[in-house]
């Protein structure tokens, strides 16, 4: 009986900006920037939501001010923290799998949140929250700047930077809005839908290597124009 050599398996074809803006045509420079703002926006909305739910929470816990406090500082130490690996992850991962990840960290972080029993799980879910939002924020900047050319960045950043402006300035509003209708609970639930939906563009239209420098950037942007 004869060893018969295995055929090879065909290789796996890469999610590169070049691939995909091949597949997708001229909308795709919009599809994936678009998959970025809404994780990113949905993250960045956290930031300021729950600041209106402390009192509630407050009295729920039978905790003092400055405990409540750390909600918020929290969430902001992991935003500064976290943007400093942002980097190594994109290099070490890629970025479909770094914005994946980030996207998945922040559900976790708001089911503990909104779920959370005491006090010290309800501020370890915000830190979770916050970690995310550090890692997208670059991530969605980065990606605006591989699949758009030099003459179009302005104004994507500029629709960008609308919607990391607004979010955390309409928090407090809706967060008033949802903790006097449905209890401090929902406001961490309220981006979860938003999240999912982010999850799900992103697994599809974001590279697993964006190109790199300014020749990766602009074949990146002639493949998707």
């Amino acid at each position: 009986m004869s060893d018969a050599a295995a055929p090879a398996l065909p290789p796996v074809p890469r999610r590169t900006l070049e691939s995909l803006g091949a597949r997708f045509g001229p909308s795709y420079r919009w599809l994936v920037t678009v998959a970025a703002m809404i994780g990113t926006i949905a993250t960045i909305l956290s930031s300021t939501i729950v600041n209106v739910a402390l009192p509630d929470v407050m009295g729920a816990f039978g905790i003092g001010q400055d405990e409540a406090q750390l909600l918020s500082t929290g969430f902001l130490a992991a935003v500064t923290g976290t943007m400093l690996l942002n980097a190594w992850l994109v290099d070490s991962f890629g970025c479909r799998a770094t914005y994946a990840g980030s996207v998945a960290l922040f559900l976790v972080g708001s089911a503990v949140s909104g779920l959370a029993p005491n006090e010290g799980l309800l501020i370890a879910g915000r830190i979770l929250q916050g970690a995310s939002a550090g890692m997208l924020q670059p991530l969605a900047m980065q990606i605006i700047f591989q699949v758009f050319p030099p003459e179009k960045r302005g104004s994507a950043m500029g629709i960008y930077a609308v919607g990391i402006v607004l979010a955390p300035a309409l928090g407090p509003t809706i967060g008033g809005l949802m903790v006097d209708n449905y209890g401090w609970r929902s406001v961490f639930f309220l981006a979860v839908p938003f999240s999912l939906i982010g999850l799900a563009m992103g697994l599809v239209f974001m590279p697993d290597r964006a190109g790199r420098g300014r020749g990766g950037a602009s074949t990146a942007s002639a493949s998707c124009c």
